[in-house]
């Protein structure tokens, strides 16, 4: 069964839950965590946005890319992750967005599987996940060169307030402990 969206926009993440723990907290709909996959899929809607718009969540994003590509950033490969905390914008990389058009014919996604944890806590990265894995030029996708009033609005202050970072799988690294990896429990 395929499930997105097919009349406008960006489809919420949120149905592509596979597995959920619901939360007890303050903020209804949030959950302790949930796990997200976007596998192969048609994109439909017309005269429409259709990668994930910029914006702000209440629940804090773990995601990456297990193998093919991500539609909303470039250089985005198999092997990456990116970490947004809650209230961080984030969205699709300028050249995406400024580029991105909809003559109306539908694109299929196929050969790519990503996927994301999503946290009603937020994800603390471990020195390790801090250090060389960082990718620290990340925030400059947003930034606009001027000539763009949104963009400008956008990449400028907006970001800069935002804690994100990707983490960058390096095949030459050699294994760590299962227990130094990307996040510590213990800190969260």
């Amino acid at each position: 069964m395929a499930i997105n969206t097919v009349t406008y926009d960006h489809p919420d993440p949120s149905i592509g839950v596979v597995l959920q723990s619901p939360s007890l907290s303050y903020a209804p709909g949030t959950a302790n965590i949930d796990f997200v996959i976007f596998p192969p899929r048609w994109l439909t809607s017309e005269n429409t946005f259709r990668p994930p718009w910029f914006h702000r969540n209440v629940m804090s994003e773990f995601m990456g890319l297990l193998y093919g590509g991500y539609d909303a950033k470039q250089g985005f490969e198999p092997g990456c992750s990116s970490i947004h905390n809650k209230l961080s914008p984030h969205g699709p990389d300028r050249a995406t967005a400024v580029g991105s058009s909809n003559d109306g014919q539908p694109e299929r996604y196929h050969g790519t599987l990503a996927f994301m944890w999503e946290s009603d806590e937020a994800w603390i990265p471990t020195e390790q996940a801090l250090g060389v894995l960082k990718d620290d030029t990340y925030i400059d996708c947003w930034v606009g060169d001027g000539s763009d009033e949104q963009w400008g609005r956008w990449g400028g202050l907006e970001v800069a307030v935002g804690s994100v970072s990707v983490i960058r799988f390096d095949p030459t690294r050699r294994p760590v402990h299962p227990d130094r990896l990307a996040f510590d429990p213990n800190q969260v």
